[in-house]
């Protein structure tokens, strides 16, 4: 009886699932069982991750979605940014390393470089480091009150503001930015959709968001420092 005691007290730590002691099972093998139960509890974490850093966006207010943008900036989260991408939409990037601007689609924010020096999208949050929009017009703006050295941005007023997309919808960036002809069909799609478009004063930046499939999603986003061309 005490030996078999001994051996049931000895079997009970290698016990694990439905594998029982004497079945000729290696350490190794153990190990591996172990390994695969590991990878699965991380596989399941990471959908839990995935789904819940969207915060069910089609929920969100637009304030809220936004302030989910801004911290994805910050944190450089990139599975986060990219739930703000619509894969057929794809978010367009407006740049104007010359005298005339540069448009780029993009479906991962990953593969985007700015023109300048070839940085990524998330070197913004050097510049951008808050926004917390104020829901009124745009300020006014004009070159000949800009001075960046004394912290002048030119605007009228200062800070971020949020406002109705018009405006954006009326510049014409895609009509000079050397696009295709299915470019500018995909860029013309996407304009009715804008709702919300964010104005960020100290930059000049401008990220105009619509939603699509029930999230706020960026469509637009303009990286461009007024009266540099």
């Amino acid at each position: 009886m005490r030996s078999t005691i001994f051996t049931l007290m000895t079997c009970l730590p290698l016990m694990t699932g439905i594998t029982a002691c004497g079945s000729g099972d290696s350490e190794q093998s153990l190990a591996e069982q172990r390994a695969e139960e590991h990878q699965r509890l991380e596989e399941v974490q990471e959908e839990h991750i995935r789904r819940g850093s969207g915060l069910e966006q089609d929920s969100l207010s637009f304030e809220q979605a936004f302030a989910l943008f801004m911290t994805a900036i910050q944190a450089a989260d990139t599975t986060t940014l990219n739930q703000f991408i619509h894969p057929d939409q794809g978010l367009w990037m407006i740049e104007q390393p010359g005298a005339m601007p540069k448009m780029t689609r993009v479906t991962d924010i990953r593969e985007f470089k700015r023109e300048f020096e070839g940085r990524s999208f998330f070197t913004i949050r050097d510049e951008v480091k808050t926004c917390d929009p104020l829901d009124e017009a745009w300020p006014s703006f004009d070159c000949a009150d800009m001075n960046y050295d004394q912290g002048q941005s030119g605007y009228s007023k200062d800070g971020c503001f949020v406002s109705a997309p018009a405006k954006f919808q009326k510049s014409g960036y895609w009509d000079y930015a050397s696009l295709t002809d299915t470019d500018i069909k995909q860029v013309k799609a996407a304009l009715p959709l804008l709702q919300k478009s964010v104005l960020h004063t100290a930059t000049s930046f401008e990220f105009h968001f619509g939603p699509v499939d029930g999230q706020w999603r960026l469509l637009f986003a303009k990286l461009i420092y007024p009266c540099s061309a």
